[in-house]
């Protein structure tokens, strides 16, 4: 499978946090083939590549789930109540199509719905609210819902968009880029893995719950004895118009190298490790520092003595909405950057980044 249609099946596929079966079933089939792999309670799926040495052990991870809803309530009405998954705009949100996932598998297509201005008294703007909004989906009444569609309570409600690739500029149009890049990227490196010789154990991984508090990545802190932490991120973009300051993740201009979130702080030894990478083999990245905004590098960089980590990833605009924007050339990039790491990093780097 090339590149794009990996990055389709993942962008098309469900899996909101605590539902991501479906894309760990993907990694899965992606890289049973050249690697064992092991699975944690919560879900979190790792696999290993071991080279000439034992150490360092690196680990690549990227979480598997994107933001979503389920349902909080069932109306005698017929229309359904939303508990928001992760961190959405609610402006992105009214008229928006998405599916209903019963316990069964089954999915039914419903709107996000609010009262329309015609039945508003004040038709000024109105700040949207995602308690104000319903999901309709066509049902006539609360027995309608359990009964016919056998929808209930925790039910996933997840976004419906379609995938567009435009080989003009090579961009790319789908929902979840946040984080099924950072998922390609894992499977992209593990296929490379398996037909290279490295001088290191390498652990690719895909985490479950970044976005509701990045609670896979804690689990995963518990047991890890990785020396080195690569995080793989879709990151949100910022050159669009009324971004108030320079931009320093742009679609199309390199891979997203963070130096600085609210969360974790990056040794320096490490940045100038990648950034070496980077600039001896004509590698296109943008130094982004973040004034808000984690991953589960908040987790891994302090577990057990502390494991250098740092955040890579490609730029998405309009993240966490249901149509996103990401470019493919971003993409090569970022892979590009993670060979040039994996061939690089051996046991006397590590020393040179621990020291």
């Amino acid at each position: 499978m090339d590149r794009i249609e990996l990055l389709k099946k993942l962008t098309l596929e469900s899996g909101i946090s605590g539902s991501e079966n479906k894309i760990a079933e993907i990694l899965k089939d992606e890289l049973k083939s050249c690697s064992s792999f092991k699975k944690d309670n919560m879900g979190s799926i790792s696999f290993e590549y071991e080279g000439s040495s034992n150490k360092p052990k690196i680990m690549f991870v990227a979480h598997m789930d994107e933001i979503g809803f389920i349902v909080a309530d069932i109306l005698n009405t017929g229309f359904l109540k939303l508990q928001n998954i992760g961190g959405w705009n609610p402006n992105t949100l009214l008229s928006s199509p998405v599916e209903v996932i019963n316990s069964k598998g089954e999915k039914f297509p419903g709107i996000i719905g609010a009262v329309p201005v015609h039945f508003l008294k004040n038709r000024q703007d109105m700040k949207p609210e995602i308690g104000n909004m319903f999901v309709d989906i066509g049902a006539a009444s609360k027995e309608d819902v359990e009964k016919n569609f056998g929808i209930q309570l925790g039910d996933q409600i997840v976004p419906v968009t379609n995938f567009h690739y435009s080989k003009k500029n090579r961009c790319m149009f789908s929902k979840a880029f946040d984080d099924r890049v950072g998922v390609a990227a894992v499977i992209e490196i593990g296929k490379i893995l398996a037909e290279k010789k490295h001088p290191n154990t390498v652990y690719c991984v895909g985490s479950v719950q970044e976005e509701v508090g990045t609670r896979g990545a804690q689990t995963i802190a518990n047991y890890t004895d990785a020396d080195i932490c690569i995080v793989l991120e879709g990151a949100p973009a910022d050159d669009i118009p009324g971004i108030p300051y320079t931009s320093q993740t742009g679609v199309g201009k390199g891979a997203h190298v963070r130096l600085f979130d609210p969360t974790m702080i990056l040794k320096s030894e490490l940045k100038d490790f990648v950034i070496e990478c980077a600039n001896k083999n004509d590698i296109k990245i943008q130094l982004t520092v973040r004034k808000g905004g984690g991953t589960d590098g908040r987790q891994l960089h302090v577990a057990n003595r502390g494991i250098p980590s740092i955040v890579l990833g490609v730029p998405v605009r309009y993240a966490h909405s249901h149509n996103c924007i990401a470019s493919m050339d971003d993409f090569d990039e970022l892979i590009k950057l993670l060979e040039r790491i994996v061939e690089k990093l051996d046991e006397k780097k590590l020393k040179e980044i621990l020291k």
